[in-house]
């Protein structure tokens, strides 16, 4: 399945880089919320817990904004507005699974930022999924060995995933 190609010239791969680096930017200060959150949470402070998770919700489509924008997707703002449902929900959803909010950080925003960075003819959303996949099952082996190891590099590997996996693709000989 390759998604819908934009006319014109095709993107560097320095902007695809650079819209990767500029959303996981932003899903750093997200991811940063979330983890305040669940911390005055655990204290017993649920007002302050309920604010840095509207903040955390409010840095989820400036995060697929840049995403869509700097790498210069088709229909950036529908891009956005299906995405960040997509991903919140996701999140939730797969983080009350498995109890775990790092892997489930990396599934739920790789996935939806799979349809929201701009793709190539070449390019495959199915790749870029499983590329996710595997990044989101290191990332749930690592919170069992090392937790604090996978707080940190969570919100660092959702939009390089992709990147890698379009890298891969344009590798791949066309059939």
């Amino acid at each position: 399945m390759a998604p819908a190609a934009v006319t014109g010239e095709p993107i560097t791969r320095r902007r695809r880089w650079g819209a990767a680096l500029g959303g996981t930017i932003v899903l750093v200060f997200a991811f940063a919320a979330v983890v305040t959150a669940i911390v005055e949470q655990d204290r017993g402070n649920p007002r302050r817990a309920a604010a840095a998770a509207i903040a955390a919700a409010a840095l989820v489509p400036v995060v697929f904004t840049v995403l869509a924008r700097v790498s210069r997707a088709p229909r950036p703002m529908r891009a956005v507005l299906l995405a960040t449902p997509l991903a919140i929900a996701g999140y939730l959803g797969v983080g009350s699974l498995v109890r775990e909010p790092t892997s489930s950080l990396v599934l739920a925003f790789g996935i939806a930022g799979a349809f929201v960075l701009r793709a190539e003819p070449v390019h495959r959303i199915p790749l870029r999924i499983t590329v996710v996949g595997v990044s989101s099952l290191v990332t749930l082996l690592l919170s069992v060995v090392a937790p604090v190891g996978a707080v940190v590099i969570a919100p660092f590997l959702p939009f390089p995933a992709l990147v890698v996996a379009d890298i891969v693709a344009e590798a791949r000989p066309t059939t």
